[in-house]
C-alpha cells in the first residue's frame, strides 16, 4: 500500500515523473484540483483557492478565516487518503501533514534552473523572459504557502526521505528509483505494524 507526497519544482519535470509512478504502482494521484474541489465542498471561497494556487493571483488577500479552513479541510482529506492507501499526494503541504505516518515516503523533485526554464519554455511556448518569470513566481507561491501555512522552509531537506535532481537523471530512472524507494518504505512500514500488533 504505498503512499507517497511529492513536492516539486515547475520545470523539474516531477508531474511527469508523478504521472509514471502512479501507472506503475497503481497509485491514486491526487493534485490541487481534487484537493480544491474538497476545500470547495467544505464551503471555502473560490479567492482562497486563487491565492492558494501555485501561480495564484498576486495581490489577492483572503481572510484569515478562508486560509484556515481551506487547511483544515485539505489535511482532511489528506489523512483520509492516506489511511486509504495506494496514493500519491502532490503539494499542498501534504510532506507536513503526514509527516508522523509510518510508510509515507516523503518525495522531493528539483532541477537546476536553467533546466526548469528550457522545459518550461518548450512545454508553455514561451520566451525565456516568460519561463523565468512562471518559475519565480510559482517557486515564491510554493515557499510561501508552506511558510505560512506550517511555518516551514519548502525546500528544507529534512522533510523529505528522498531528493531527486533532475539534472542527474532521467525521468525513467527517478521512476525507477522512486518505486523502489515506495515499496520499501511500505514494507518497513509493515513490518513495523507486525512488531507493533
Amino acid at each position: 500500500m504505498p503512499i507517497i507526497t511529492l513536492s516539486r519544482e515547475l520545470g523539474s519535470r516531477g508531474d511527469d515523473i508523478a504521472v509514471a509512478v502512479a501507472e506503475r504502482l497503481k497509485l491514486r494521484l491526487v493534485g490541487r484540483d481534487l484537493l480544491n474541489q474538497a476545500a470547495r465542498q467544505a464551503g471555502v471561497p473560490e479567492v482562497a483557492l486563487a491565492e492558494i494556487d501555485e501561480l495564484g493571483l498576486l495581490g489577492v488577500k483572503p481572510g484569515r478565516e478562508a486560509l484556515q479552513r481551506y487547511q483544515l479541510t485539505v489535511e482532511e482529506v489528506m489523512r483520509g487518503l492516506a489511511d486509504a492507501g495506494n496514493v500519491m499526494l502532490i503539494g499542498r503541504g501534504s510532506q507536513i501533514v503526514l509527516a508522523g505516518c509510518a510508510g509515507v515516503l516523503h518525495v522531493r523533485i528539483i532541477a537546476p534552473r536553467a533546466e526548469r526554464a528550457r522545459c518550461v519554455q518548450e512545454r508553455c511556448h514561451v520566451s525565456a523572459e516568460a519561463a523565468a518569470a512562471r518559475i519565480d513566481a510559482s517557486d515564491r507561491a510554493r515557499a510561501s504557502y508552506l511558510r505560512r501555512s506550517y511555518d516551514a522552509r519548502w525546500d528544507d531537506p529534512m522533510l523529505y526521505a528522498l531528493i531527486l535532481n533532475m539534472a542527474h537523471l532521467t525521468v525513467e530512472r527517478a521512476v525507477e528509483l522512486l518505486c523502489v524507494a515506495a515499496h520499501q518504505a511500505a514494507a518497513a512500514a509493515g513490518e513495523m505494524g507486525t512488531v507493533q500488533a
